[in-house]
């Protein structure tokens, strides 16, 4: 009998051992980050897919992929300010950069989407240059939303520990 309640003890210390490490992977902002990514990385896909598509005067498809894109730029911003909520709680200066970095490459990227949305909207065969502005706007956005992503990309190589469950 006695080994039975040795075995459960046992038993029972190692299910909370395991419970105690889930829930502080789920309390942490860097368990976050690959989801994060991962959606930026689908929503620079489809970003150069509207960018494919109006250079093939596929306007209509063009229209579609802004709205894919920006459900991908918005799935991350939501984990962003989730992960960033965890970051603070913790008291992570290292992620809260990180993670405020990542907004602001975000923010811009949806501003690009929506600058570009508007182009194809405004599209007039006979006058392209009120679409060609706002696609040059939305490109200028992107390339300015790289500077977010050199700085996060800087953070993770100084701080590798910070950024790996």
């Amino acid at each position: 009998m006695n080994r039975k309640i040795i075995f459960s003890c046992l038993i029972l210390i190692i299910l909370v051992i395991i419970g105690l490490f889930y829930i502080s992977n789920n309390y942490k902002a860097s368990s976050d980050i690959p989801s994060i990514n991962s959606n930026l990385q689908k929503g620079n896909e489809h970003y150069n897919t509207i960018v494919n598509s109006i250079n093939e005067q596929k306007y209509s498809e063009a229209k579609k992929e802004s709205d894919t894109t920006l459900e991908y730029y918005s799935k991350a911003k939501n984990n962003t300010q989730k992960a960033l909520n965890k970051a603070m709680k913790q008291n992570n200066s290292i992620q809260i950069k990180y993670l405020n970095y990542t907004l602001d490459e975000i923010n811009m990227k949806i501003n690009a989407t929506y600058e570009i949305r508007s182009g194809i909207n405004l599209i007039n065969p006979d006058n392209l240059s009120i679409s060609e502005n706002h696609f040059q706007t939305s490109n200028q956005l992107m390339q300015n939303a790289t500077q977010y992503t050199d700085k996060r990309n800087q953070l993770e190589k100084q701080y590798p520990d910070k950024f790996i469950d």
